[in-house]
């Protein structure tokens, strides 16, 4: 199997995030699905602007390591969680992004305030209840979080995004940074406004369908 081309794939979303100052540092990770069980994720102790497809490391399942010579991301945990949890995520984006961490260290939910999120996301982003940073704890809530929706918060740490393949995870990623600003700079001049709950409806059941879509895609 020639894994190169979704190496790649997570290099260039690595770098992007640095980018996007979605990252700093050497914090956060994105992973893609792989046939067979196996999974391309970003390694420990590498500057996401410097990442390169050499870099990237090839886990199964166990995460034992099949291609790479780094070791991979101390949260691989929680997106071989996410992977078995929900067939139809081919990416997984974990960021450290200043609003959607504020909001995950207040423990508040991002409500559905603008109408891509419902579109894109499924609804309101939820928190996770707090867990240590890489345990299988942080990996089971997250996942209970994130339910059929394609972001979460995790309590007192930073966000996660899932979508087809990790550029659709990338998008979604820059999406609930966005909602989470314009949730935390709206509650400081007003009261945010949720979108009224027959639109949330009508909304969320076109995501189901894009969901439902991308999961036989997959198959």
């Amino acid at each position: 199997m020639n894994t190169e081309p979704v190496k790649e794939q997570v290099a260039k979303v690595a770098r992007k995030m640095g980018e996007l100052g979605l990252v700093s540092g050497t914090s956060g990770n994105v992973s893609a699905r792989l046939p067979d069980g196996l999974m391309a994720i970003t390694p420990m102790g590498k500057s996401y602007e410097a990442m390169s497809v050499e870099d990237i490391v090839v886990v199964d399942g166990d995460l034992d390591p099949m291609e790479g010579e780094l070791m991979p991301s101390s949260e691989s945990l929680m997106h071989v969680a996410i992977y078995a949890a929900r067939e139809d995520v081919g990416g997984v984006v974990h960021t450290h992004a200043v609003y959607s961490s504020a909001a995950a260290a207040a423990g508040m939910a991002i409500p559905p305030i603008v109408d891509e999120m419902v579109v894109t996301l499924g609804g309101e982003v939820r928190v996770s209840e707090y867990a240590p940073p890489a345990s299988e704890e942080v990996a089971e809530r997250v996942c209970a979080a994130l339910g059929n929706r394609d972001a979460a918060l995790i309590r007192n740490h930073g966000a996660v995004a899932v979508g087809a393949d990790p550029e659709t995870a990338l998008a979604a990623s820059v999406l609930t940074e966005r909602a989470a600003q314009i949730f935390v700079l709206s509650s400081v001049i007003g009261r945010p406004a949720t979108l009224p709950d027959e639109v949330v409806a009508s909304e969320a059941a076109i995501f189901e369908m894009r969901r439902a879509a991308r999961r036989e895609k997959m198959r």
